[in-house]
Parts: structure tokens; C-alpha cells; sequence
């Protein structure tokens, strides 16, 4: 199977076999590939779409707070997936397995 920077196969939440093996291994392009039992994750990929993500539910979030009477069903929906994904940021960072910076850091 050849290798793309692009996301191969994710993991859906609660998808992931407990007890299954993590291993890291770096690709042609410094990206660094994260094995759960046959996936393989290219992380830069999934961390563009969790920022990506972040920043979609925070405005959401913050659109619909201004509402007269936004659905408090999917307001808690909606602050329930950004904590989600905040988490996986959180992880991804704690476990140095980010390798690009984010989106809004302007480069010269």
C-alpha cells in the first residue's frame, strides 16, 4: 500500500479496540502516522480537520448563544462535540504528535 499525506482511514469514536497496539512511525513528508491495529492515521491530517472542526463549533456555539431561543438540545450537542475534539487536541499535543502549526499562525 502506498503511502499519501492525505488521511487514509479514521477511527470513529468508539471504533477502537481496547488494548490495541499504538505505534508511531514518520512518513516521506515529516508527517507522522499513528497505527491502530490495521489503520493507519496520518495525524497532520486529522489535526487540520479537528481545528477545523474547533473552529466551526465555536462559532456555532456562539451564533446560536446569541439566538432568542436556540434548541438547548443542540446547543449541548454542539459544546459536547467541541469538548471532544478539544480533547483529541489536547491528547495529540501532550503525546508530541503534532508536527505543523496551526492554521492561524501566520508565517513570513
Amino acid at each position: 500500500m502506498n503511502s499519501t499525506p492525505e488521511l487514509e482511514k479514521t477511527a470513529s469514536k468508539g471504533s477502537s479496540k481496547k488494548g490495541a497496539k499504538s505505534t508511531l512511525a514518520p512518513s516521506e513528508l515529516g508527517d507522522k502516522l499513528l497505527a491502530i491495529g490495521d489503520q493507519r492515521i496520518h495525524v497532520n491530517a486529522v489535526t487540520t480537520k479537528i481545528r477545523d472542526d474547533i473552529a466551526f463549533l465555536e462559532d456555532r456555539i456562539l451564533r446560536m448563544e446569541k439566538m432568542k431561543n436556540p434548541s438547548e438540545t443542540v446547543l449541548n450537542t454542539y459544546k459536547a462535540m467541541l469538548d471532544s475534539r478539544k480533547s483529541v487536541l489536547q491528547w495529540l499535543k501532550e503525546h508530541d504528535m503534532i508536527t505543523t502549526p496551526p492554521a492561524s499562525v501566520k508565517r513570513a
